[in-house]
């Protein structure tokens, strides 16, 4: 089977198979992501490298675990009795973001490679000019 574009055969020759079948190939599938996490009150952004079906807890989770072997500072707060890594911390699309995102969406899903990871505080409903979801990411 020829393809339509001309080949000369001592490429063909060389390749041992048609070019053809080369260029018929389907695209290879996503296995990893590479992302960018920017973790609160630090300089630069954390690199992660995710499978493709990682969750955003996943990625929260994962954030963390490189930071704190990077040795980066300032440290990360404490454990407050949260069991899980996911639990003590949000992540959003960026610091200007005020809703975080769903702990079971997949990364792959949300169309950015650039998030923001902020630490989970607990609400206060004394302040009523602040939106709940805004509260985490603020110092009020």
């Amino acid at each position: 089977m020829r393809s339509s574009v001309h080949v000369p055969a001592a490429v063909e020759a060389l390749l041992g198979h048609p070019v053809a079948a080369m260029s018929e190939r389907p695209a290879p599938l996503l296995s990893r992501l590479l992302v960018n996490v920017t973790v609160e009150r630090s300089l630069w952004p954390v690199h992660v490298l995710l499978g493709a079906d990682a969750t955003v807890a996943d990625q929260a989770r994962a954030a963390v675990a490189v930071y704190a072997a990077e040795g980066r500072r300032p440290p990360l707060p404490a454990d407050d009795g949260a069991t899980d890594t996911a639990a003590r911390f949000e992540l959003h699309l960026s610091n200007y973001a005020l809703d975080a995102l769903d702990p079971e969406e997949k990364v792959l899903d949300l169309g950015s490679r650039n998030f923001f990871l902020c630490s989970r505080k607990t609400q206060r409903s004394d302040h009523p000019l602040l939106l709940h979801s805004a509260l985490p990411c603020l110092d009020v």
